[in-house]
This record gives structure tokens, C-alpha cells and sequence, in this order.
């Protein structure tokens, strides 16, 4: 092997040029699948130049593929057998006692020899991020880790080190890349056991990172944290982490969500962890619902991962229920509404296929903003001057919460100017914001910190897409959705801020939908990914009660005794 040459000779002129070994695409998006990798490696030629990277990428695919089949069975053991199995994988575990009996099981499952890493998919609040911590204070007692990497979404990266601290006190020095990126390369140089940083930050400082981690040869650990951001590969952060990936002995990807919208969304996940062996000759459809049942046998049977729920782990959780609250919209929201839904329909009625796909950018904009008037329609009208009728529901649900019940409450609202106004409507509540337009890790900090502990600050109005993953928030047992986004993930994660560890009441969620409008279907189309999601990863729940279905229950059992109309 030659001295390191940089990057830019690819495995793939190897092949092609010295060894004659046709190319193909593997499941992980790279151009040599693990068997390829260890036809590689077998044959014996002079005149072979490796690069570094080039003889890292095969050697990481060989051994991989030689030990998965033994590291799977080993995995499949742990979680058959429970917390009694796992401890017998870990007599040497400082502080077993601090962890849950599933807990144990993740940390022996995240610690087997010679394993890659895990997918650790518990359900949020389940604790994923301790697991993580004790897992690597093992690897590293045990020597065979002395550096982690953690990435994370930025409104989690300041919760790592406090939970480090928590856990392990002084025992590792955490070092957070934030800020200018002089001050991240300060804190590179300062060291570190433990380093957190964004996602952000993986794409900005590949170049650093790949040199701190390939210094370890070996002994870093990935984690990365909220892994659902890393499910496409053509995103610029999803192939740094698989470049960055390389040089780490063990990856983990965490993650309560990983597939929000499609089965396709669990590849690259494990992918980082197993190099593509779970999917290495799987050939997967375009049609999510076709893909479904192949990404699960796959995962079934070779997939390194893990899956707690709630329900089974955490018993004394209480209930949740769901409120689906039909707001008419306001005359002249209204007549804005079914203008641009008339406009819409009529255009992509005119359009060919061809107009539509040139077009496509401008359509979804379109389609966009019905929701926006359905929110609020001074976002797309200027000379709209009555007040928006989720406004006016807002007015009735939160004073009745707050000023009657004696309840805090949590807003989640998708528009940023909808989040303003619905901040300035309860300032007299103390309502706090957590957004994209609060910059400042502090501010944000502080809004939870007040919602959480004090008795002033009563409203917490928020976007899913930035406070949806990593907080707690229960002080509060009632969230109520004025707005949401399409994307699964970020109301599945929202869901859980109140529905979590130290939750003792029972948690109310409340969705205002415009009635008669395309929110309808929106909703429904969240559940319909929440369910597709559940069934992938093999979650046994029962459908969670709202008041519908529990009319409708109770209607039926009316019916049978002739109350069909009961007063």
C-alpha cells in the first residue's frame, strides 16, 4: 500500500483498470459490493497502487462481510434472551444498576466482539442516548475505543454533554464543535474524548474531522443521533458521514423515527453501521408499498439493529389521546381558499405531463399555500385583515387550558408567521418561542428551561421541524397542532416532547384542521406513514384512542341496545 494519495483515486479505476472486475452499483450507492471487496483483497498483484482510502473502503467491506453472519446471531441472542443474556455479555459494566433491563440489552447488543455498530431504533424517550454513553464507556474500558464522535441536530448537540456529565461526571472530556469555525478547530486541537458537533459541521469540516478520526486508526466511534437526517444519499451530510464513517471501528446510528416516510429511508442507516451488508444484493422498487416487505426481510434477517417501544419499556407511561378539532374558516378565507383550489385544479387539468414537470416547482408552491390560508392567509394575501379561524380556536382551547384548567400548554405550528402571531396573541401568558428565528442556543435553552420550572411562562410555541426532537417538555401534558408539515418525522418526534420518561398525567394532543380542506388529507397522510412505519419495523401497538374512535365505539354498542340516537 502506497503512502496516502488523497481521495480522488477511486476503488472503482482499481477495478476497472487493474483487476477487469465489472462494476456494478451495490445497495450502499457505491460502486463495489462487500463480495467484490474481498475478491478484491484475495488477489495477490505487485503492481496494485493502493491509496489509504482505497485499501481502507475494501478492507472495511471484507471484514465486515466476514464477521456480520456471526455478529447477528450474537444480536438476535441478546434480545431473545433479554436483560438475563445481556448481563452475561457484560460483567465488566460499570454502573449497570443506573440502566433499565432494556437498556442492558442495548448495551450488550452495541458491545458484541468484532461488531460494526447497531442500529439502536428504541422509541423516543426509551433512552437511546444513555445506552450510547454507557456502550461507549465499555468499548472503551475494554480498549477497543478511545475517541467518539457524536453528530447530532443542532438543538441536541448542548443536551450531549450535560447527559455525559450526568452519567460519567469527569471520566471523559467533551468537546463541542460550535460557533465560528475557529472555534471549532480550537476545540479540535484542544482534544478531546468525546466530540459533538451537527450536521452542519460534518459537511463544513470533513476535511478536519477525517484527519482526527483517521489518527485513531480504528478506535473512534460514530454516533449519530436523530439518524433519519442521513436517509438520503444524495444529500452532501449523508456522504460525508459515509466517507467520515470509514476511519471509525464502530458506527450507531440513534433513532426513534428512521423510516418517517418510506421504507427506502432505513438504507443508508444501516448502511453506515454494516458498510451495505444488510442490503448488498437487494434489489429494491421505486413503489414504496412493493419495497416494504423486501427492506423488512432484509432487515429480519441480516439487519444489525435494535427496537424498544414504550409501551413495553416504560409501563407506568400514562395514556394518550388524540382530538381532531374541524375549524370553519372565515368568510373571506374561505372564498380565498376555494379560489385558489378552483385556480390550481383548473391549471394542472390544462397541463400535459411535460408542462407539469417543468413546472413541478410551482405547482407544489401552489399547493403550498392552501395550507398557508388555511393557517393564515395573510401569507399569501397582503390585503387579508380578518383574523384567521384557527386564531380564534386557539383563543378558546388555550385561555380554557390555561386560565381555567390550570394546564401549560405547547403550540406547534409549522408557518413562521402564524408562530409570530400566536406569540403575540398570548404574551399575556408569558408564551415563550422555539423556531428557526431563534438563533441563539441560549434563548432556546432558556425557553425550555422557563416552560419546564417556572409558573410564569405558560404558552410554548414552537415549529417540529426545529424543537421536535431531543427535548422534554412535559411539564406541559396537552400539545395542540395548529399547523403541521408533511414530513412524518418532524410530528412523530413533536409527539413525543410531552409523552416521555417522567410524564405522570395523562398527555392530550388536540389537531385543528380546516374543516372541508386538504389538511384532511394531510393528516390522514401522516398516519398512514406513522402506520406504514410501525408495520416496517415490526411495532405490535394498538391504534391510539381519540374521540372518534371512541364515539363510534360507543355508537355501535348504542345500536345494539336501540339507542341509535342517544340525547
Amino acid at each position: 500500500m502506497n503512502g496516502d494519495k488523497g481521495d480522488r483515486v477511486a476503488i472503482t479505476g482499481i477495478l476497472r483498470e487493474e483487476l477487469g472486475v465489472p462494476l456494478r452499483l451495490s445497495a450502499d450507492g457505491v460502486v463495489v459490493a462487500a463480495s467484490e471487496a474481498h475478491r478484491l483483497l484475495t488477489v495477490r498483484r505487485l503492481d496494485l497502487d493502493w491509496t489509504e482510502a482505497a485499501f481502507r473502503f475494501a478492507s472495511n467491506r471484507d471484514r465486515a462481510r466476514r464477521h456480520h453472519d456471526l455478529v447477528h446471531t450474537l444480536v438476535e441472542e441478546i434480545k431473545r434472551g433479554g436483560a438475563q443474556k445481556a448481563r452475561s455479555y457484560l460483567p465488566d459494566l460499570d454502573d449497570a444498576g443506573r440502566l433499565d433491563e432494556h437498556q442492558l440489552v442495548n448495551v450488550a447488543a452495541m458491545t458484541v466482539p468484532d461488531g460494526p455498530g447497531l442500529c439502536v431504533f428504541d422509541e423516543q424517550g426509551a433512552g437511546k442516548t444513555v445506552t450510547f454513553i454507557f456502550a461507549f464507556d465499555l468499548l472503551a474500558k475494554r480498549h477497543q475505543a478511545d475517541l467518539a464522535l457524536i453528530v447530532a441536530p443542532k438543538s441536541m448537540v448542548a443536551e450531549w454533554p450535560r447527559d455525559i456529565a450526568r452519567f460519567k461526571q469527569d471520566l471523559y472530556k467533551t468537546g463541542v464543535l460550535a460557533g465560528a469555525r475557529r472555534d471549532k478547530v480550537t476545540a479540535i486541537r484542544n482534544g478531546a474524548d468525546i466530540f459533538v458537533t451537527n450536521f452542519e459541521t460534518v459537511v463544513s469540516m470533513e476535511q478536519e474531522l477525517t484527519a482526527l478520526l483517521r489518527a485513531r486508526d480504528g478506535r473512534a466511534v460514530l454516533a449519530i443521533d436523530e439518524s433519519f437526517y442521513v436517509k438520503n444519499l444524495d444529500a452532501r451530510r449523508t456522504r460525508a458521514l459515509r466517507r467520515l464513517r470509514e476511519w471509525c471501528g464502530r458506527a450507531y446510528v440513534l433513532c426513534g423515527t428512521p423510516a418517517p416516510n418510506a421504507p427506502q429511508d432505513l438504507i443508508q442507516q444501516f448502511n453506515i453501521v454494516d458498510f451495505g451488508i444488510t442490503f448488498d444484493n437487494v434489489a429494491l422498487p421505486d413503489d414504496r408499498a412493493a419495497a416494504a416487505p423486501i427492506v423488512q426481510n432484509a432487515i429480519d434477517t441480516r439487519g444489525l439493529s435494535i427496537r424498544h417501544l414504550k409501551q413495553d419499556v416504560l409501563p407506568d407511561l400514562p395514556a394518550k389521546s388524540f382530538s381532531r378539532v374541524l375549524v370553519p374558516l372565515q368568510p373571506i378565507q374561505q372564498r380565498l381558499y376555494q379560489g385558489a383550489l378552483r385556480k390550481l385544479i383548473v391549471d394542472l387539468r390544462a397541463a400535459d405531463d411535460a408542462s407539469f414537470n417543468r413546472e413541478l416547482t410551482s405547482f407544489l408552491a401552489r399547493r403550498m399555500a392552501l395550507l398557508q390560508i388555511c393557517s393564515d392567509p395573510s401569507m399569501v394575501n397582503d390585503a387579508y385583515d380578518e383574523t384567521p379561524a384557527k386564531l380564534l380556536a386557539l383563543d378558546t382551547i388555550v385561555r380554557e387550558f390555561v386560565e381555567k384548567r390550570r394546564e401549560k400548554v405547547i403550540v406547534w405550528s409549522f408557518f413562521r408567521h402564524t408562530v409570530d402571531s400566536i406569540v403575540r396573541r398570548f404574551a399575556d401568558l408569558g408564551a415563550v418561542r422555539y423556531d428557526g428565528s431563534v438563533a441563539s442556543v441560549d434563548e432556546r435553552r432558556d425557553a425550555v428551561r422557563n416552560f419546564q420550572e417556572d409558573d410564569v411562562t405558560q404558552v410554548f410555541v414552537a415549529n417540529p421541524a426545529a424543537a421536535g426532537a431531543g427535548l422534554t417538555l412535559h411539564r406541559s401534558r396537552v400539545a395542540i397542532y395548529e399547523s403541521m408539515s408533511n414530513q412524518a418525522a418532524h410530528y412523530l418526534q413533536s409527539l413525543d416532547r410531552i409523552h416521555r420518561r417522567g410524564q405522570e398525567r395523562e398527555v392530550e394532543y388536540i389537531v385543528l384542521l380546516g374543516d372541508g380542506t386538504i389538511e384532511l388529507n394531510e393528516y390522514d397522510r401522516l398516519l398512514t406513514k406513522e402506520r406504514t412505519a410501525q408495520a416496517l419495523l415490526g411495532d405490535q401497538v394498538q391504534p391510539a384512542v381519540t374521540r372518534e374512535s371512541m364515539l363510534s365505539d360507543l355508537q355501535a354498542a348504542a345500536n345494539l341496545v336501540g339507542l341509535e340516537n342517544p340525547t
